[in-house]
């Protein structure tokens, strides 16, 4: 009997070392699909940088679902052939069958299709498509830190807005850690003294006209150190404040002494927050669309089909909105169309490494009069409430 199971063992190890390289990384652990997207994702996204976007994913931190067969990758022209070989590559390293053709569409540029399988386990197919250029826009949700139901209601929207948090409310730091744990962006949105008048209420502590350079600075440290996780930047009404090139300017030192960005909400055409924070070297970016000027869910809807339009036009765009009611449903219905439309919604901070981003200049400024003032479409128009 003892000499049976020698033979046996034996046989065991003759056959274990004849197994090809291929064969034995494959037994010693079968990869799931779950992971192989992971790790196919990353490696798509190491090659093509910011050249490719993996739908279905937010940089990362929002898995394509588990049951999806096919994974859509878009990618620009030099990107194309990168992105297509890595992904063969590291099917390939994981011991992964892979088989690769070329699909021609009537309409549009070719489509790499790799179909990458695990035996009789599962299998996915990755669609690469070249385009022209990749669409991103990021949509920022301000005034948050009042409500903490709203919080939860907006990371429960499956996409990467970006919460912009107001210091020392009841849930700021509440709302900030909801959205740090769910993986969203954090910014603080910084109170700045708005043109006085009817309805417009400033907050006791903002930023304000005729300040020194050293109160601005406490201020907005104190505002800092209120709101946790912060990445970067805007600016809360304001539009007497950022029409202050001396005062914006104080503001963008402390924001440059803590290495964040600044996005120039625009709440008036004659600011001047955007370049000051280009000259004090902070990354800065501009508001193109407010969403919800007005609390209807229509009205949101057409603002985020106008955002598109710039989007379409520019390359990059932000928006801005509120957690109202009718733009978290509003959002909740369009959100889904944005991908669909091959417009890609990230974080604010994706945007700087866009040189889209830093080719991209707002509107002249315009200097505000006692008369009635013209509004651009791009700043002033629709900003009731905001200043």
């Amino acid at each position: 009997m003892k000499g049976r199971v020698g033979v046996v063992l034996a046989l065991v190890l003759l056959a274990t070392s004849c197994r090809t390289p291929q064969q034995a990384r494959r037994s010693e652990a079968r990869i799931s699909r779950r992971t192989a997207l992971a790790l196919l994702r990353e490696a798509a996204l190491r090659a093509g940088g910011n050249e490719v976007w993996v739908k279905g994913s937010a940089e990362g931190k929002f898995p394509p679902p588990g049951s999806a067969r096919t994974v859509d990758v878009l990618a620009e022209p030099t990107a194309v052939r990168p992105v297509s070989g890595a992904l063969e590559r590291e099917a390939a390293h994981h011991g992964l069958q892979v088989k690769s053709s070329l699909l021609r569409p009537a309409r549009g540029e070719p489509i790499i299709v790799i179909r990458i399988e695990e035996g009789r386990l599962w299998e996915t197919e990755w669609r690469v498509r070249e385009v022209p250029r990749l669409l991103r826009v990021a949509i920022i949700i301000d005034d948050l830190g009042a409500n903490e139901q709203a919080a939860h209601e907006l990371v429960a929207l499956p996409y990467p807005l970006t919460f912009s948090v107001l210091p020392r409310l009841r849930y700021s730091v509440e709302t900030a850690d909801i959205a740090f744990r769910a993986r969203r962006e954090v910014m603080l949105h910084l109170p700045m003294q708005p043109i006085p008048r009817p309805g417009i209420r400033g907050s006791p502590e903002e930023i304000r006209v005729g300040m020194s350079a050293r109160v601005v600075e406490r201020l907005v440290e104190s505002d800092l150190e209120a709101v946790p996780h912060i990445r970067g930047v805007d600016n809360h009404q304001g539009s007497l404040a950022t029409s202050d090139p001396v005062l914006m300017a104080d503001v963008m030192r402390v924001l440059a002494g803590r290495h964040l960005y600044f996005v120039d909400s625009r709440t008036i055409g004659s600011s001047v927050a955007w370049e000051a924070a280009r000259k004090a070297g902070v990354p800065a970016a501009f508001r193109s669309v407010f969403l919800d000027d007005r609390q209807s869910v229509p009205y949101t809807l057409g603002q985020l089909r106008e955002l598109e339009k710039v989007v379409e036009r520019q390359g990059v765009a932000i928006a801005i909105g509120h957690p109202h009611p009718t733009t978290i449903l509003a959002l909740k219905e369009f959100l889904p169309r944005l991908a669909e439309a091959d417009v890609q919604l990230v974080p604010v901070s994706y945007l700087f490494r866009l040189p889209e981003t830093s080719r991209l200049y707002p509107p002249r400024p315009v200097r505000p009069s006692m008369g009635r003032r013209r509004a651009s479409p791009h700043s002033a128009a629709g900003d009731r409430g905001k200043r």
